[in-house]
């Protein structure tokens, strides 16, 4: 592997609720909303961990398509 290559880990695949907000540009209250009108699947494309939601990459693209470029 060189330099230029980005490596994708599990934990890459998984983030809280704000952090998957902030990345695509979405409120926090949009993805709660998408978690209680079930258009997500518990336990495949998110869970709760003790107090914190988690989200997956995969259901976030589903949602709203690839991550916005902040830079």
């Amino acid at each position: 592997m060189n330099n230029n290559t980005i490596k994708t880990t599990l934990i890459d695949e998984v983030m809280t609720l704000g952090e998957g907000a902030r990345r695509w540009g979405k409120a926090e209250s949009t993805l709660r909303m998408m978690i209680r009108t079930k258009k997500l699947i518990d336990g495949i494309d998110y869970r709760k961990s003790g107090g914190t939601w988690l989200i997956t990459r995969e259901a976030m693209e589903k949602a709203y398509g690839k991550e916005i470029d902040l830079i």
